[in-house]
């Protein structure tokens, strides 16, 4: 889930990271333009042109959110840039950081 706002971040994320269960912020960035690239293939509803548009609209739309945010959320997880990475190696780029932050 993406949480851009740094007191709801708080709220959810502090009780996490004083449990016992071990928590992890990963912050899967990319660049604007791949990120652009990125929302406009997507397809959500395949099939249904006018629904899957709605969602690229509203992401489009929250992209000046993210990055407006990325400050404080970069200086308080592990981030992870996308940008040229396939969906296999940003899924190994997780694991291998989760494996070295696990004791």
């Amino acid at each position: 889930m993406t949480v851009l706002d740094p007191a709801c971040a708080t709220d959810l994320f502090t009780p996490l990271r004083q449990s016992e269960i071990g928590f992890h912020q990963l912050i899967l960035h990319a660049e604007p333009d791949v990120l652009r690239e990125r929302i406009d293939a997507g397809w959500e509803f395949p099939g249904d042109a006018r629904r899957s548009e709605a969602v690229r609209a509203y992401r489009r739309r929250r992209m000046v959110d993210y990055y407006a945010a990325t400050g404080w959320m970069h200086a308080h997880g592990h981030v992870i840039d996308t940008s040229t990475l396939t969906a296999g190696q940003t899924l190994q780029a997780a694991l291998a950081h989760l494996f070295r932050a696990t004791p």
